[in-house]
């Protein structure tokens, strides 16, 4: 499942997306502007002293490899002077055999130290995206509610794994570009010079030209990764959302529709890849062109001198030998910066992504939230939201709510109420904008929020479960709780007795999203959750309107277990599912329309009054 998002689904709903006050998701990712090189140098500064120096150790081996590799590769080119000379020039036999046999051991031990090297390198490379990978999820998990609802989780899951891969790939070959390759050059260089300094020289013209055209080549390649990396994650939103809605697009025929968008979006991912393939191909022509041109400049050269006896057959052979082999080095350095150009790319959205810190955390001086026995008293003061500025309608506005400790209140009202904006305020996924929010006494926004949330239980109308065992998601409510314990609350959830019944009892997974278990099942594995949290605090967000009449009577005798002795606010679409509620809200609007016992509301025949007849009209016995 692509779009799993359990800590953003839980309360934000459709109600208040058709009111038009939910958070519209970001659009297409922008094209990133070319990065200055002081900015390059900062983003490879932080992935080099960040994630790749900690695995110096493993490191510091490969580059010994490196050094051995490059040694090897050098002594190649010049055993073909002593070959030439002591073999075909001078005809000695004992050397027949000799350097035959030095040229195999030199092959062997290039062999063996260029695949140490590499599967070092690559350990390096893989563990330090592991690393990233692992502060990614951290700081998005952290985050709060408004920034993961403003960007599609398809753009995370790109983050996750497109760029990384291509932070991963420029990793890998800027060791081997900054170790095993320059170090061949460096070894080869100096068999050159050994050989003829003068012809050596000619080498040293072609690099201006390379350099030059390694980073417009660089360049063009950062802008065309940028916007595929762009489409990358358009394409990751369009596939959530065909999978995370597969029952819609059954239902409404809606294959060609989703088709067509992501036709759409291959195409133009695939447009900015081939540019990105084109540009790449350009890298290895363009140098070689460059290379050729000295190639021919030293034979003729050479020719020159040997046509004047200044230099003899051999080392012309080895200084030509080391010359091509370097052309190798070359075409991987060139090939080198198009690499790193698409992995800083990458790095620099992913350490945005790292570096945004969540805007809703402890304040300076926070304190626990502490409550005293059967506490757990709720009090809404003027508390006005929008969940955007540039709204006119506000999803709250001046609502005063009174919950009193142990007490069970219920919120009620037409969709687009405000009714789950209560709920996220009162957890603390959003701030309110004016008014306060107090838990007994004390303001939740001076608390810190893991003692906040430690006090409060919810249940929604989705249960939220993952694909672990049944034990594992009962668990979830008190992390670290015993067998006997997840049992115990599953029993008093009426429970036990369906997850006996299953394959391997509590150890029986339950499958992406729990789609094993029916939707009462996994409303009470939900409630047992909530029974092991044993908080003073509970909401529950219409957990029975998505049950069918058996499965409510279930969920309903598991829920009165569960709400005896707590403070207990309640949203109802059935409205008979709260009429012994101490206090009934009716939300109109953002705004608080009536309050009172069901008895009282239905005496004003006000909002409450037609929202229970027509309950009525629509087939629901009252309880």
């Amino acid at each position: 499942m692509l779009n799993p998002r359990p800590m953003t689904d839980s309360i934000t709903s459709g109600r208040e997306a058709a009111a038009g006050h939910a958070p519209v998701a970001a659009a297409a990712a922008p094209a990133e502007p070319e990065a200055k090189p002081g900015g390059n140098a900062a983003i490879i500064r932080r992935l080099a002293r960040g994630y790749v120096y900690r695995q110096w150790p493993t490191l510091a081996v490969a580059i010994f490899c490196m050094v051995l590799t490059a040694a090897m590769t050098a002594a190649l080119s010049w055993l073909l002077d002593p070959a030439i000379k002591e073999i075909f020039l001078e005809k000695r036999r004992d050397m027949l055999v000799l350097i035959p046999l030095a040229v195999l051991g030199v092959i062997v031990l290039r062999a063996l130290t260029t695949f140490a090297q590499q599967a070092l390198v690559d350990t390096v490379g893989e563990r330090a995206v592991a690393d990233i990978q692992r502060d990614m999820f951290a700081n998005l998990v952290h985050r709060d509610l408004a920034s993961l609802n403003a960007v599609h989780s398809g753009q995370f899951v790109s983050n996750f794994i497109y760029d990384t891969t291509l932070m991963r790939d420029a990793i890998v070959r800027g060791i081997a570009g900054i170790g095993l390759e320059t170090l061949s050059l460096i070894a080869l260089a100096g068999v050159m010079v050994y050989q003829d300094w003068r012809l050596a020289l000619i080498s040293v013209v072609v690099l201006p030209g390379v350099g030059w055209v390694t980073q417009k080549i660089g360049n063009a390649l950062r802008r065309a990764s940028s916007r595929g990396m762009a489409e990358t994650a358009e394409l990751s939103t369009v596939l959530s959302e065909a999978l995370d809605g597969k029952r819609i697009v059954k239902a409404y025929g809606l294959e060609a529709h989703v088709s067509r968008r992501a036709d759409a979006r291959i195409g133009m991912r695939l447009k900015y890849l081939l540019r990105v393939v084109r540009t790449r191909a350009a890298a290895v022509p363009a140098s070689d062109l460059f290379a050729g041109s000295v190639i021919a400049a030293t034979i003729y050269y050479a020719g020159y001198q040997a046509m004047h006896g200044e230099i003899g057959i051999n080392h012309f052979a080895s200084f030509l030998a080391a010359m091509l082999l370097a052309l190798q080095p070359v075409r991987n350095l060139t090939q080198l910066w198009a690499t790193a150009s698409s992995g800083i790319s990458a790095a620099d959205r992913i350490f945005a992504l790292i570096d945004e810190a969540p805007k809703i955390g402890d304040r300076q001086g926070a304190r626990p939230l502490q409550l005293a026995a059967h506490g757990g008293a709720v009090r809404f003061r003027d508390v006005g939201f929008s969940y955007r500025q540039d709204t006119s309608a506000p999803a709250l506005e001046d609502v005063t709510l009174t919950i009193p400790a142990g007490k069970k209140v219920a919120l009620v009202g037409p969709s687009g109420a405000g009714k789950s904006t209560v709920f996220n305020l009162l957890l603390r996924f959003y701030e309110c904008d004016r008014g306060t929010i107090d838990i007994d006494g004390q303001d939740i926004a001076d608390v810190t929020l893991a003692s906040l949330r430690a006090q409060i239980a919810l249940v929604t109308q989705e249960p939220i479960l993952f694909d672990e065992s049944v034990a594992d998601n009962i668990a979830l409510g008190r992390p670290g709780a015993s067998r006997a314990e997840i049992e115990a609350a599953a029993r008093a959830a009426a429970a036990h007795d369906f997850i006996a019944q299953l394959p391997e009892g509590y150890d029986t997974r339950v499958g992406e999203g729990g789609l094993r278990l029916s939707g009462g099942q996994r409303q009470r594995v939900a409630i047992a959750r909530a029974m092991l949290r044993n908080a003073p605090i509970l909401l529950l967000d219409e957990a029975t309107s998505a049950l069918d009449s058996e499965s409510e009577r279930q969920v309903q005798d598991a829920l009165s277990t569960l709400m005896a002795g707590r403070t207990t606010i309640v949203i109802a679409h059935r409205l008979s599912t709260v009429l012994d509620a101490d206090r009934i809200y009716v939300m109109d609007r953002g705004r608080v329309a009536e309050h009172g016992s069901h008895s009282e509301l239905m005496a004003v025949g006000g909002l409450y009054a037609r929202l229970y007849q027509h309950n009525l009209n629509d087939g629901e016995t009252p309880g």
